[in-house]
């Protein structure tokens, strides 16, 4: 009896623990680490400089002023590629501003956001990036838009022509 007990708990850990570890493999595999990219890889000017401009806007989430979370108003900026720009983000019933840097890179196809924050050589900020195919900057599109520790809970739209960028209402439930 003693013997089944033990067996019992045994399997029992085993059987608690696996789903443990496997998700931690899974996590890892689903989720690789961001490779670096060189800074002339993305800011290389276009093959043909007759690229349009890229019109985006953001919108609908927060932003870190200071040391506080609070809406910003839309923002309608313009890239061009393989040329960073700063984005000025104001807070909804106030001036105050924050700076966001932008990057549409030189073959089109990488859109990088990060804080405008002042450091030091050789450290490390987070970013995000956004990838389109230029069908789709054509038509326009909508994401999600996050940046680490300045943007959250955002959405941008971005296209080659004002006339095909997105809401950034959200559509309401029920189609009321």
């Amino acid at each position: 009896m003693f013997l089944k007990i033990r067996k019992f708990l045994i399997w029992g850990a085993l059987g608690a623990c696996l789903p443990v570890l496997s998700g931690c493999v899974l996590d890892s595999y689903i989720n690789p680490p961001i490779p670096p990219v060189s800074v002339t890889e993305v800011t290389t000017p276009p093959a043909t400089p007759d690229t349009p401009p890229l019109y985006c806007n953001i919108g609908r989430g927060s932003a870190l002023f200071g040391r506080d979370w609070y809406d910003f108003s839309d923002v309608l900026f313009t890239l061009q590629r393989g040329e960073p720009a700063n984005v000025k983000v104001t807070r909804v019933h106030s001036t105050q501003q924050m700076t966001i840097q932008a990057l549409f890179d030189g073959k089109g196809q990488k859109l990088i956001f990060c804080p405008f924050l002042n450091v030091g050589e050789g450290e490390r900020i987070s970013c995000s990036s956004l990838y389109a195919l230029d069908d789709d900057l054509q038509a326009g599109i909508k994401r999600t838009f996050d940046i680490p520790s300045a943007v959250r809970g955002g959405s941008i739209t971005c296209a080659y022509a004002q006339e095909n960028l997105k809401s950034l209402k959200t559509p309401s439930a029920g189609g009321n």
